[in-house]
C-alpha cells in the first residue's frame, strides 16, 4: 500500500513540477464565445476538450477560456439544456497560438446525444462512434433521475437494472450485469463491491452527476477487466481542469413518495489566483422503505447516504494537475421474504478515495500530450444481523494508475496507454463467503482513428477505428482459514482487439459497425466461495479451475440526425466462451433448513439483440418518440436460457417542449418473460407503465432555476421485472411522485 501511494504521488506530481518550471515556450490557448443562432450569448454552457480531459463553462457573457492546449487538432463539444449539442474542430498551429472559436447552438426540443467521453479517447462525435452509446444530462437527466444510478438509466434502450431493493441496484446492459459491467466516476473505477453480489449498491449518488454516460457492448479495449458487457461513467468533474472565469456552482434537491424522503446536493468551483481552482461538493440522501405496486410496503428497506468531495486543480501553460478527495458513507436495509430468518439485515459502510489527474504537453508533434490518472480507495462494509451483531465485515482497497499519450500522424489520430489495477480484498466473520484475496492487473492498449475520406474540412466521410490490448490479471487468495483451503493463485493473460468503421452517407445519416473481442477474469466469489450467499438464497461453492471469459461481439448501427428527426437503431451479437454461471446440483441442509447448493461452472454462451429509439418533431414544440429493445441469451448445446434476462420492451411518448418549459407523457410495456431457468429465476408476467412529467426553467440574474415534477407508474401497477433478484417475493416500485429542483450558476 505504501509503495502504491508513493508511486501515485510521484507520477501525479510530475505535471505540477512541469507547471511551475520554465514557461519560456508556451502552449496554445483556446478561447471564444457560445451563442444561439441569433448571436445572443449563452451562459452556463459546458465546453469539453475530450482529448485533454479538460472542461469548463461559459460565463455570463457566454465566453470561455482553456489554457495550455498543445499543438494539434481538437474536438470542442458544447452542451446546454434546450439546445442541440455543438461540435467544432479547432487547430492549434503553434505553441504560443491563441485560437478564437465561435460556437453557435441551435434550440431544439429533440433529445440529441452529446460527446461521450467514456466511449473514445479522441473526442469523436457521438454519431461517429462504432459502438452504441448514450448520454443523459440536463432536462433528459431530470426526467429520468432516480434514487440510484441504475434506476436513472433503466428506461434507456438496451439498459435495465438488477433490482434488489431501492439501493442495491446494478445496471443490466444487453443482458449482462454484475462484474461484467464497469462503473466509473469521472472516468476512474468506483472501488466498491456493487458488482460482486446482488445485495450491494453503487456508492455514487446520481444527484451529484452532471452527466451519465453508457457504452453498450464490450469495452475491454479501453478499460480492461470487468468491461466485457459495457461501461457506465458518472461525470461530476470533481477535479477542476480549467480556471473558471466566474464562480460555477449548483444546488439540487429531490423528493419522492415511493421511498418517502429526499436528497440534497450542492457544489461549486472557484478560481484561486490565475492558475488554480478549488471545487467542493456535498450531499445527503435519506429514504424510507419502498412502496411497491398495489399499495404494499417492502419493510426494512429504508436508507441514508452522505457524500462529500474537495478538489483542487493547478492549470499552467504547459501542464495541469489536480487532486480530489471523496467520501461516501451509507446504510441501508436488505429486502427479505416473509418468514426469512435473515429479515432485518442491514449494510453499513463507507468509501474514501483520493483521485489525481495530470497532463503535460510534450515537444513531439507525433506524441503531443501525456495524461496520468490514478486513484487510491478504501472501501469497508459491515453486514449487521437482526440482533445487532456484525455477521460479516468486508474490506476492499483499490489502487489504479493509468498513463495515456495522445498520438497524431496526419489523418491517423489516437491514443497509447498503460493501465495498472491493484486490489486487496478481505472478508471476516463466521458467515464470510470467500477468503481474502489480492488482485493485480496490467494492461497496454493502442487505439487509432483513421480518416479515410472527407466530406469537407475536418469532417470525415469514412472513418476507421482500430485497437489492440494486452492484459495480465492475477488473483491470489489468502491462506489461514481451513474453510477455504490453502492459498491459490490464478493468472490470466489475454489479447483483445477491435475493428470498426463509420460511414457518413450524408449530413444526416451514418452507418457504423464494429467487431471487438473482450475478456473478464473470474472473481474471487466464483473461484473460492464456500458458504451461504444470502443475496442469492443458495450455498455457493467456488471453482478454482475457472478460465477467463472471452467474447467476440459484432454490432451494426444506423443513425439519423436532422432538424426534425433523431434516431438510432442497433443490432448486435455477442458470443462468450467460458461463460461463468451456476449449476444448482441439489439441496443441502444449513442450520436445519434446506438450501440450494450452487457450484460455479462454465459453458459457451451467446447473446443477440436489437435496440432502438426515434424522436420526431410533429410540430414546432411537439415531439413524438418510440423506443424498444429485445435480447435473447442462451448456453450452447441446448443448455437453456441465461438467467435473469430482461424482457422485451417497447415504449412511446409525446412531449411538448419549449426552451423554458415542457410537458411529457410516455407509456412503456414489458412483455412476459418465460425464458427462465426456474427456481429463483421465475417467469414474470407482462406489465404496462404510464409516466407523466412537467418542467419549468427560468433565469434570475445569472442563476438558472429548473424544476421538474414527475409521476412514474401513474396507475400504481403491481409488476415484477425479470431481471430483479427479489422478484419471487417483492414487486417493483409502485406509483412515485418525484419533485426535482435545481439551481445552476
Amino acid at each position: 500500500m505504501r509503495r502504491a501511494l508513493l508511486l501515485f504521488a510521484t507520477v501525479l506530481l510530475a505535471p505540477i513540477a512541469a507547471t511551475t518550471g520554465s514557461a519560456a515556450t508556451l502552449a496554445g490557448k483556446v478561447h471564444g464565445i457560445v451563442t444561439d443562432s441569433a448571436g445572443v450569448a449563452l451562459p452556463n454552457a459546458t465546453v469539453i476538450v475530450a482529448e485533454l480531459g479538460r472542461a469548463t463553462t461559459t460565463d455570463a457573457e457566454g465566453k470561455f477560456t482553456i489554457r495550455g492546449v498543445p499543438v494539434g487538432d481538437y474536438h470542442l463539444s458544447v452542451m446546454l439544456l434546450g439546445y442541440a449539442p455543438g461540435h467544432l474542430v479547432v487547430r492549434v498551429p503553434a505553441e504560443d497560438s491563441e485560437v478564437l472559436a465561435t460556437i453557435r447552438l441551435t434550440a431544439t426540443p429533440l433529445r440529441l446525444t452529446a460527446m461521450i467521453v467514456a466511449a473514445s479517447p479522441t473526442g469523436t462525435e457521438s454519431d461517429r462512434l462504432t459502438q452504441a452509446a448514450l448520454e443523459l444530462s440536463g432536462r433528459s437527466l431530470s426526467r429520468a433521475l432516480g434514487s440510484s444510478v441504475a434506476a436513472s438509466l433503466a428506461g434507456e434502450p438496451g439498459v435495465s437494472q438488477r433490482y434488489s431493493g431501492p439501493v442495491a441496484t446494478m445496471p443490466v446492459i444487453r443482458g449482462l450485469t454484475g462484474d461484467r459491467i464497469l462503473i466509473l466516476q469521472d472516468g476512474e473505477r468506483a472501488g466498491d463491491l456493487a458488482s460482486s453480489a446482488a445485495d450491494h449498491g453503487i456508492s455514487v449518488d446520481p444527484l451529484a452527476a452532471q452527466r451519465l454516460e453508457v457504452v453498450r457492448g464490450p469495452a475491454t479495449l479501453l478499460y480492461g477487466n470487468s468491461a466485457l458487457g459495457g461501461v457506465v461513467n458518472v461525470v461530476s468533474n470533481d477535479i477542476p481542469t480549467a480556471v473558471p472565469g466566474h464562480f460555477e456552482g449548483y444546488v439540487a434537491t429531490q423528493g419522492e413518495t415511493v421511498t418517502p424522503g429526499g436528497a440534497f446536493s450542492a457544489g461549486g468551483t472557484m478560481a484561486v489566483g490565475d492558475r488554480s481552482a478549488v471545487s467542493v461538493r456535498a450531499g445527503l440522501r435519506e429514504l424510507g422503505s419502498l412502496r411497491t405496486g398495489g399499495g404494499t410496503t417492502l419493510s426494512g428497506t429504508d436508507s441514508r447516504a452522505l457524500n462529500a468531495t474537495v478538489g483542487y486543480g493547478l492549470i499552467g501553460e504547459r501542464a495541469n494537475a489536480g487532486l480530489a478527495l471523496r467520501v461516501y458513507d451509507f446504510e441501508y436495509g436488505i429486502p427479505s421474504a416473509p418468514g426469512d430468518p435473515q429479515a432485518g439485515v442491514r449494510l453499513n459502510g463507507r468509501r474514501v478515495g483520493l483521485s489525481g489527474k495530470g497532463g503535460v504537453q510534450l515537444r513531439s508533434r507525433r506524441i503531443s500530450y501525456l495524461r496520468v490518472e490514478g486513484t487510491v480507495q478504501d472501501f469497508a462494509q459491515d453486514e449487521i444481523e437482526p440482533g445487532g451483531e456484525v455477521g460479516t465485515s468486508f474490506s476492499l482497497k483499490t489502487q489504479t494508475l493509468n498513463a495515456q499519450a495522445a498520438t497524431g500522424f496526419g489523418r491517423v489520430k489516437g491514443a497509447l496507454g498503460v493501465q495498472g489495477l491493484f486490489k486487496q480484498y478481505a472478508a471476516s466473520g463466521e458467515e464470510a463467503l470467500t477468503p481474502g484475496a489480492n488482485s493485480v492487473g496490467l494492461g497496454i492498449f493502442l487505439f487509432q482513428e483513421i480518416a479515410l475520406s472527407r466530406l469537407r474540412d475536418h469532417d470525415s466521410g469514412t472513418q476507421l477505428q482500430i485497437g489492440a490490448r494486452w492484459d495480465r490479471y492475477a488473483i491470489s487468495s489468502d491462506a489461514g482459514n481451513a474453510k477455504f483451503g490453502p492459498a491459490q493463485t490464478s493468472a490470466f493473460n489475454n489479447f483483445s482487439g477491435s475493428l470498426g468503421a463509420s460511414v457518413r452517407l450524408s449530413d444526416a445519416f451514418s452507418l457504423s459497425g464494429s467487431l471487438a473481442s473482450a475478456f473478464r477474469a473470474p472473481t474471487v466469489e466464483e473461484l473460492h466461495s464456500n458458504g451461504v450467499h444470502a443475496a442469492n438464497g443458495s450455498y455457493d461453492v467456488g471453482n478454482p479451475s475457472l478460465r477467463a471469459e472471452r467474447s467476440l461481439g459484432a454490432e451494426l448501427i444506423a443513425r439519423l440526425r436532422s432538424g426534425r428527426v433523431s434516431a438510432q437503431v442497433a443490432a448486435y451479437s455477442n458470443a462468450i466462451s467460458n461463460y461463468v454461471t451456476t449449476d444448482f446440483l441439489s439441496d443441502t441442509i444449513v442450520d436445519g433448513t434446506p438450501m440450494p447448493l450452487a457450484r460455479f461452472v462454465q459453458a459457451n454462451a451467446s447473446l443477440r439483440g436489437v435496440e432502438g429509439s426515434i424522436e420526431t418533431r410533429v410540430g414546432e414544440a411537439w415531439v413524438a418518440s418510440l423506443s424498444g429493445d429485445l435480447v435473447r441469451g442462451a448456453l450452447a448445446d441446448g443448455g437453456g436460457p441465461l438467467p435473469f434476462l430482461p424482457p422485451a420492451r417497447i415504449g412511446g411518448g409525446l412531449r411538448w417542449e419549449l426552451a423554458r418549459r415542457f410537458v411529457a407523457t410516455d407509456i412503456r410495456h414489458g412483455f412476459k418473460q418465460d425464458r427462465v431457468t426456474g427456481g429463483v429465476d421465475a417467469a414474470t408476467a407482462a406489465y404496462t407503465l404510464v409516466n407523466v412529467s412537467a418542467g419549468q426553467q427560468w433565469l434570475v440574474g445569472n442563476v438558472l432555476h429548473r424544476m421538474t415534477l414527475r409521476v412514474d407508474n401513474l396507475a400504481d401497477a403491481r409488476y415484477f421485472d425479470a431481471a430483479s433478484r427479489i422478484k419471487r417475493f417483492a414487486a417493483n416500485p409502485g406509483r412515485n411522485v418525484s419533485l426535482i429542483y435545481q439551481l445552476q450558476f
